[in-house]
């Protein structure tokens, strides 16, 4: 039996991948190799090497060790690299470290590492998962990190605050209630050139976007977050012009509807379309209409949130 650890796997096969895409996002966006040595903490020619290795190689490596070319690794390197560019460098750090953590514990690159280690590691080999067992502290810290981008960005997020105003929320892995999701009691606000936090996150913090999100988990096990924005047109067009994949969760409920039948509208669009980033429920009597923005996580969605809100402003 190999004793090989799944943060070697991660270190040897994982990283390289992002590390080579987020150095090519970086020169593409105006960077010397020196400094993206720098903040990589590599040599320059490491980076040469790294932007030597076309996107299609890379995007094909990483479907070899199991991951979606299109969802994790991608999204993960958009978010690296705009905080890089917005100068939060920790930030950065913090987010792609705990990223590969969750990915991890979650045991979704178990069956890659299994083909690559000989002596192949046992059957039911599930030692990664205690990686997200003390994940408590690790989730209110995301959603803080997540509510500091928004708070940066107070004019943005004025235009996309509903009239029952804005949440954010994040879930365990496997979370099975809303005491499981952490979320922002008293909701966020922004107004007179501020963003307005309720309170500290804490678990069972929103049961709305709690259940919701545990929900939408069970179609797509990659979301666990989520963030509830206003609906008008204005958000309608910055969703399509940003390519942000949307559907409508309707017509309008023609009478007062539960908690349950939004959830529902909402989970059976995403089950028609898993992809889905973003689901419209129309509101309808005495309900008004809100943008459910979905994510890997609340930074994942709070950057979400700043692209959309920065487009409409």
């Amino acid at each position: 039996m190999s004793i090989s650890t799944g943060l070697e796997f991660a270190a040897e096969n994982v990283l390289p991948i992002i590390r080579s895409l987020i150095a090519k996002r970086l020169l593409e966006s105006g960077y010397s190799q020196l400094k993206v040595a720098r903040i990589l903490g590599v040599t320059q020619p490491a980076v040469n090497r790294y932007v030597s290795r076309n996107y299609e190689e890379l995007l094909s490596k990483a479907e070899s060790l199991g991951i979606d070319r299109g969802g994790w690794v991608l999204e993960v390197v958009k978010n690296v690299v705009e905080l890089i560019l917005s100068d939060k460098e920790y930030e950065a750090l913090e987010y792609l470290t705990n990223a590969v953590l969750m990915e991890l514990g979650s045991l979704r690159l178990c069956d890659a590492h299994k083909r690559l280690v000989p002596p192949s590691l046992p059957i039911n080999c599930n030692v990664c998962s205690v990686l997200i067992t003390g994940i408590s502290d690790s989730i209110i810290r995301n959603v803080e990190r997540a509510l500091l981008i928004l708070e940066s960005h107070p004019p943005e997020i004025q235009a996309v605050i509903p009239r029952v105003l804005m949440n954010i929320v994040e879930a365990k892995p496997g979370a099975v209630t809303e005491d499981d999701v952490v979320g922002v009691p008293g909701r966020i606000d922004a107004h007179d050139g501020r963003v307005i936090i309720g309170s500290r996150p804490t678990y069972g913090g929103s049961k709305h976007l709690g259940r919701l999100i545990i929900k939408c988990m069970n179609v797509n096990s990659r979301y666990r977050s989520v963030a509830s924005i206003k609906y008008d047109s204005k958000v309608e067009d910055a969703l399509r012009e940003l390519g942000i994949r949307y559907a409508k969760a309707g017509p309008p409920h023609e009478s007062p509807p539960s908690e349950d039948d939004v959830i529902n509208a909402v989970v059976n669009s995403l089950t028609k379309d898993p992809a889905l980033e973003a689901v419209i429920d129309l509101g309808g009597y005495a309900l008004e209409p809100v943008t459910y923005v979905f994510g890997l996580d609340a930074v994942d969605v709070a950057l979400k949130v700043v692209r959309i809100a920065s487009r409409i402003t």
